[in-house]
């Protein structure tokens, strides 16, 4: 007898990459590469700091235009892996604090991990830019403890999911954007991005596809197909303000091999399996490709699904299931495929 097991997985994080623009920044001229130190108890070339104090509350992303803050709030850095009193920092030829991000900024916005979510951020100015006040070679300066700096969440595309803003955000280099880092800041705790979109789950987590059963004459040659069996993934939908949608994309994974990114299934290697024989799942008569279960975005062959719009209750993804050769000769038995999926909503 020949079937196809199907076990079916969601994971439904958010995430999306956003695209970097290139700025020209102003630098400083030096000689030398420079070099610093400071005191810290980590071993770390560099102090550390946690930005705490912002947490956005929830919203409309149709309230708001293209290059609208959506939230500002001031939040305080605090010091974390300094010895002695206070942090202290000396560097072998003149300085300037550089106050960055950690990527490319647009108009002084920096992309997030949010799509249509830029992050800017203001000290004496807006990042990246150049404090005031050279200090001297060679010479040791105290710092603060901690200090405030005003985080602002900017709108910059359409908005269509949410997400978490966490790790290292920043903070503050010698010179240039390139010179060596003296701070490093990460958000203390993750910072939730939370729109009101339109939010998706699976209604049919688990499905066996039953197969057509071909005698082996039916397979003539590597690559000959047969007996596509339809099958569909549904997805119940809620919420979101009025106008706003979000995005779904899927990824499948191999069970059996995980590591396949081919367009072909592996069968499970069991007692009485079929040999030379593989499976392909069909989008639109098209063969997917499979990739590893993440839910990131760019994922390999992760695809896009559909833009579901708010109201839009439920949804269906057709697909269907077929036989492929894959050896020069086809043996007999039991032919079990079995793959998950991993939802991206961004």
């Amino acid at each position: 007898m020949i079937t196809l097991a199907k076990y079916i997985k969601i994971n439904t994080f958010c995430t999306v990459v956003a695209a970097f623009m290139l700025i020209f920044l102003f630098r400083i001229n030096i000689a030398h590469a420079i070099s610093c130190s400071t005191n810290t108890t980590s071993g770390l070339a560099y102090q550390t700091g946690t930005l705490s104090g912002i947490a956005p509350p929830s919203f409309s992303p149709g309230n708001y235009a293209v290059g609208d803050v959506i939230y500002s709030k001031a939040g305080t850095v605090k010091m974390t892996n300094f010895s002695g009193s206070s942090p202290t920092y000396k560097c072998d030829t003149n300085w300037i604090w550089y106050n960055v991000g950690l990527t490319s900024p647009s108009n002084n916005i920096y992309p997030t991990s949010v799509n249509g979510v830029g992050l800017r951020i203001k000290e004496a100015q807006y990042w990246p830019y150049l404090s005031s006040g050279l200090h001297n070679a060679n010479t040791e300066i105290s710092f603060y403890t901690n200090y405030d700096i005003t985080v602002e969440l900017v709108k910059t595309a359409n908005i269509t999911a949410g997400g978490v803003l966490s790790g290292v955000m920043g903070g503050s280099r010698a010179n240039t954007e390139t010179g060596p880092w003296l701070i490093q800041i990460s958000w203390a705790s993750p910072v939730l991005i939370q729109p009101k979109v339109p939010t998706c789950t699976v209604s049919t987590p688990s499905i066996t596809v039953p197969l057509l059963k071909p005698s082996t004459s039916t397979f003539k040659c590597v690559g000959t197909t047969f007996g596509a069996r339809p099958f569909q993934l549904g997805l119940t939908c809620s919420g979101g303000d009025n106008g706003t949608s979000t995005n779904t994309y899927i990824t499948f994974t191999d069970l059996n091999q995980p590591g396949n990114t081919s367009t072909t299934l592996s069968l499970a290697s069991e007692a009485g399996s079929a040999g030379g024989l593989g499976l392909q799942i069909l989008n639109g008569g098209k063969p997917i490709g499979y990739g590893p279960d993440s839910s990131a975005a760019g994922n390999t062959n992760q695809w896009k699904v559909a833009n579901i719009a708010q109201g839009v209750s439920s949804y269906s993804i057709p697909l269907s299931v077929r036989y492929i050769q894959t050896g020069n000769s086809v043996t007999p038995g039991t032919v079990t495929g079995r793959a998950t999926f991993t939802m991206s909503y961004q």
